[in-house]
């Protein structure tokens, strides 16, 4: 199962959650139509709407239990199974009813349901295909119709669709331009309506096109550096010190993001509720930084190799810029850029890296960055950390309801990080989306979704 974000803008246009984010990030319902929790946190039952898979076979409570256990099956290997890590079982007690029990209370637990790992799959199309990599059969507004690798997806619209005047578009097709000017060219030209991740040099161009609005600013995101710290020399403190040491955030930002963006040295943006607030980001250390690695045995640097995503443009630029930055401490990093496809399997899956410049974003509950990334043995803890004092906090963060004690719980984590230094937190960016101006009814979400694209129409 990929947890790539652009697999994620297609997923979520063909199937359903339970809930979902609304763009003011609180979470409300989606295919369930109601929920009922215990008095003792522990248990969730939801009542589902009446809803119908694209092969035109009813959904039912049994689908949700099929596509749960799914997920969380070691079998699966998915990535993103952290998102249910407090489900202790799932049932459906009738057609239109599910019973989640959890193995302790998750104060998180609504917001984990709408990532897009927790899909609706009908059981028949997986064991018909063995997975879901080449069909798509969901419950949501559009329906799969034809996918041309680095071309295009094309979708048409759900006329059963069980949510009134959803969709209001006859179809969507998903163009795959990867290259920063060619998305900027095509909508400005006309050859299509709507572009995601708006480069940042773009910007005062596509603003001075009267034929042209932007939405977008906030994102729930980090982008970092990663260390594989299973691999020598990255499992030594004083090389990843060394490294944030030699990181010029504001260079990076400068060089990648056309100077539009945050620098950070942690996971969250300062204003986010679970975050350390401002803080001052030491500069650039470079004669500290070679004194780190003499320490650790390397005053004469080492070769190694930087991962990074070829097909998102600031974050190639972003690992180009540290690439650089690292050769002033005599760390030769070969580049190796890969597509989505190769990135997702070789960082996320295989774990087969030295040090990766990637990201990660949508989340709007703490634990969804921190559980996923760090808790020991999670499926998307790509760099391997393990930290018993982290797994217990990690615990304790959804146990317990109160935001403000909560907050404090994943401060703690966060100045844990800081020490242990898994990552090297680099910016928090903006991002936008730009459309033609006769698109109505679009909708920003700061967690980086589309989903709002449900409510679009074309006044042309």
């Amino acid at each position: 199962m990929q947890s790539l974000t652009a697999t994620w803008h297609v997923v979520e246009h063909i199937y359903n959650r339970l809930t979902k984010v609304n763009p003011d990030l609180s979470v409300d319902l989606e295919l369930a139509e109601s929920v009922d929790i215990s008095e003792d946190g522990l248990t969730y039952t939801f009542k589902l709407h009446p809803a119908t898979f694209h092969n035109g076979r009813a959904l039912v409570a049994g689908d949700v239990v099929f596509s749960f256990n799914r997920l969380v099956a070691p079998e699966t290997a998915a990535p993103a199974a952290a998102d249910l890590a407090s489900m202790a079982s799932v049932e459906a007690t009738d057609d239109s009813t599910v019973v989640i029990t959890l193995n302790q209370p998750d104060a998180s637990f609504l917001t984990m349901l709408s990532n897009q790992s927790c899909i609706i799959i009908p059981q028949e199309v997986v064991e018909e295909n063995g997975d879901l990599s080449q069909v798509a059969v969901g419950s949501g507004p559009f329906k799969f119709v034809e996918y041309v690798p680095n071309t295009h997806i094309k979708l048409e619209k759900n006329a059963d669709y069980w949510e009134a005047n959803v969709p209001l578009l006859d179809g969507l097709e998903l163009l795959i331009a990867s290259e920063d000017n060619s998305r900027t060219a095509a909508l400005i030209s006309g050859t299509v309506d709507f572009i995601e991740y708006v480069p940042s040099q773009d910007i005062p161009i596509l603003e001075a096109d009267e034929s042209i609005v932007l939405a977008g600013n906030t994102i729930q995101q980090i982008r970092m550096i990663g260390f594989n710290l299973d691999r020598e020399p990255f499992n030594i403190l004083e090389v990843r010190q060394a490294v944030a040491m030699a990181v010029d955030r504001d260079q990076i930002i400068e060089n990648a993001l056309s100077g539009i963006g945050t620098p950070t040295d942690t996971l969250f943006a300062a204003d986010f509720w679970a975050g350390l607030g401002e803080r001052e980001i030491a500069p650039p250390d470079i004669e500290g930084a070679r004194a780190l690695l003499a320490e650790a045995g390397y005053s004469d640097g080492f070769d190694t190799t930087l991962t990074g995503w070829a097909e998102y443009g600031y974050l190639a630029d972003s690992a180009i810029v540290v690439q650089e930055q690292l050769k002033q401490i005599g760390i030769n990093a070969e580049l190796n850029l890969l597509d989505s496809g190769s990135m997702g399997q070789v960082v996320y899956i295989d774990k087969d890296f030295d040090m990766t410049v990637t990201g990660d974003s949508g989340f709007v509950d703490p634990n969804g960055l921190i559980s996923n990334n760090f808790r020991t043995g999670e499926g998307g803890n790509f760099v391997n950390y393990s930290n018993p004092e982290v797994d217990e906090l990690i615990a304790q963060g959804i146990a317990v309801t109160d935001q403000a004690e909560r907050a404090a719980i994943y401060q703690q984590i966060a100045e844990i990080l800081l020490v242990d230094l898994p990552w090297v937190s680099l910016y928090i960016g903006q991002q936008y989306e730009a459309m033609k101006n006769f698109v109505q009814g679009y909708e920003h979400i700061p967690t980086g979704s589309n989903i709002s694209v449900r409510q679009v129409w074309l006044d042309t």
